[in-house]
């Protein structure tokens, strides 16, 4: 991912074997949508501009970006890019069940990366940018299998995208949220409203 506005530290690369599995990391993602809400959840690739091109479906009430899938509880950024903790950058969506359909959700996602590169996007190299759908029902689930099948018949390559139950989410620091529409790296905001065409620059 490109740097942010804020200040970082260079991730330090430790060994794995010191990284001490949580089984809090495995549970379940047992929040709470907001009211006539549901979740999805979404790994594809750096999650910055993923996030804004789900802000703009109309019907998505709420976005937020974070980790999951991984061994460790809790976990920074900085964790994550150690490339040691297995979680995945994922956008966690909040949907209006009566404006927006799942198979949106699901149609956008494969409209926005490769989901034939394993655990890569473009130059973005690490397990954290695998590509994942990530389900809360047996529903959501059905549908991703369906969706995928029908994305393999177009592709010559195989997809690799692993369908999973969603497990706990952890949010990511404040300034990884919105971080497009808030300016990115450049102070350009890029807009998240809804049905907007603009071109997503990912490292604002």
């Amino acid at each position: 991912m490109g740097s942010s506005s804020t200040p970082q530290e260079e991730p330090q690369l430790v060994d794995s074997s010191a990284i001490v599995p949580s089984p809090l990391a495995q549970e379940p993602d047992n929040d709470v949508p907001a009211p006539g809400n549901q979740f999805a959840e979404f790994a594809a690739g750096c999650f910055w501009g993923v996030e804004l091109a789900f802000q703009r479906i109309p019907g998505v009430t709420e976005t937020e970006v974070g980790y999951t899938q991984g061994i460790s509880h809790n976990p920074s950024y900085k964790d994550v890019c150690t490339n040691t903790t297995n979680h995945a950058e994922v956008v966690r969506v909040q949907y209006d069940t009566n404006e927006c359909t799942y198979e949106t959700l699901l149609d956008l996602f494969w409209s926005r990366h490769d989901p034939t590169t394993l655990n890569r996007q473009g130059k973005l190299v690490g397990a954290q940018y695998r590509s994942g759908i990530y389900f809360y029902t047996p529903e959501q689930e059905k549908l991703a299998r369906e969706s995928l099948e029908t994305q393999q018949k177009k592709l010559e390559k195989k997809i690799v995208t692993e369908i999973l139950p969603a497990k706990k989410f952890y949010k990511a620091e404040e300034y990884h949220q919105h971080y497009l529409s808030k300016g990115g790296t450049s102070g350009h905001a890029q807009s998240p409203a809804k049905s907007c065409k603009d071109p997503i620059s990912c490292f604002g």
